[in-house]
Parts: structure tokens; sequence; C-alpha cells
């Protein structure tokens, strides 16, 4: 890989980085257009994934620690392990394909 390609990573993670931290200050507080169109159907708010059988629960649901979901320092730990996870996955799967 050459010197080039390598800086243009570590530049695209620093910037999903910046984008993890920032979001949860920034995001809108407003339901997204999945969220509303669970609530026009009638769905409860409290509604679980845990009552539909063969289904785990989410690791980060709603991009937070299910302990304390209004904590905005841990819901940045969240996104960027998400983040991580991601890449990490995409490198695996770039890995595979080049092979």
């Amino acid at each position: 890989m050459e010197k080039k390609d390598k800086t243009l990573i570590i530049v695209a993670i620093v910037i999903c980085v910046i984008i993890c931290v920032l979001s949860p200050y920034i995001a809108s507080g407003d339901p997204d257009g999945l969220e509303k169109s669970a609530e026009d159907s009638g769905l409860a708010e409290d509604f679980s994934i845990e009552e539909i059988k063969g289904i785990p629960d989410a690791i980060f649901p709603d991009y937070a620690f299910a302990s304390s979901p209004d904590d905005q320092g841990l819901q940045v730990v969240a996104l960027v392990v998400g983040a991580v996870i991601t890449l990490l996955v995409g490198l695996g799967v770039a890995y595979v394909v080049k092979k």
C-alpha cells in the first residue's frame, strides 16, 4: 500500500471519529422517518425486540448503552465503537475479496 493511500485512510478514520464525537450533541431530538412511521402505525414507544423470539437485543440500542441511554458521553463511545467495528468488517471483506 502506498504512503498516499495510508494517509487517506488515516484522514478518513479521523473524520469518522470527529463525526461520532459531534453527533450526539448536534443530532435532532425529533424522531427520524423510521421512528415517525412506527409512531404513526401505533407501535408503543416501549416496544421491545425481546417480544420477538429468536432475535437478540441490539448491542447499542438507539446508539447508546441500555443502562443509561441519555448519557451523551456513552453515546459517543457507542458511536466510536460502532464505527471502528464497521471499518474493521470493511477491511476484512476487502482483504477476502482481494485474495
